[in-house]
């Protein structure tokens, strides 16, 4: 009888811990169809992630790689925010798996050199989340929209801003 109770205890906690969480032990709720007045978030990309764009603080901060890192105030306006955000909607980002794939369907293994690796911490309607990735996967669905997304974020959004091309150029190579 008290294992009974003990093995049904354990499977209970099992399933409260791991249902509805992504990675961060936070519940995931879809996000809304209209951008929360709360929403905001930090992404942080490339080697190490070294680079970030902060949007709670208004900062975006650029690897300079042999020179160190630089930070400016980059601030995203509320229409671009919105399409942001629209876009994170469409790349079901609250989706991503806690791991993507790095089989191919053929059973060998994929990989890519070199690689970047990202974080994404937001606040959305009063819920926190957090999702991290890296490039060296198979290119899966998933992941094929997470760099379609990234992409449009770094060169639509934040290299169109004054803000990042004032910034000095890096110098060195990662290796």
């Amino acid at each position: 009888m008290n294992r009974t109770i003990i093995f049904v205890s354990v499977c209970l906690c099992l399933v409260g811990c791991s249902s509805g969480t992504n990675g961060g032990g936070e519940e995931d709720a879809a996000l809304p169809t209209q951008m929360p007045d709360d929403f905001d978030f930090v992404y942080q990309y490339g080697f190490e992630e070294r680079h970030e764009l902060n949007t709670f603080d208004d900062l975006y901060t650029k690897d300079l790689i042999d020179n160190g890192e630089v930070s400016t105030v980059l601030v995203i306006n509320d229409q671009d925010k919105e399409d942001i955000y629209d876009k994170m909607r469409e790349s079901n980002i609250l989706e991503t798996p806690d791991e993507l794939t790095r089989e191919a369907v053929d059973g060998t293994q994929c990989s890519s050199n070199p690689y970047t690796t990202h974080m994404l911490d937001m606040k959305a309607n009063g819920d926190e989340h957090s999702v991290e990735w890296t490039t060296n996967n198979c290119l899966t669905d998933e992941l094929m929209d997470l760099i379609e997304f990234t992409n449009y974020l770094h060169e639509e959004v934040i290299m169109s801003h004054e803000a990042y091309r004032a910034l000095p150029e890096a110098e060195g190579t990662y290796e």
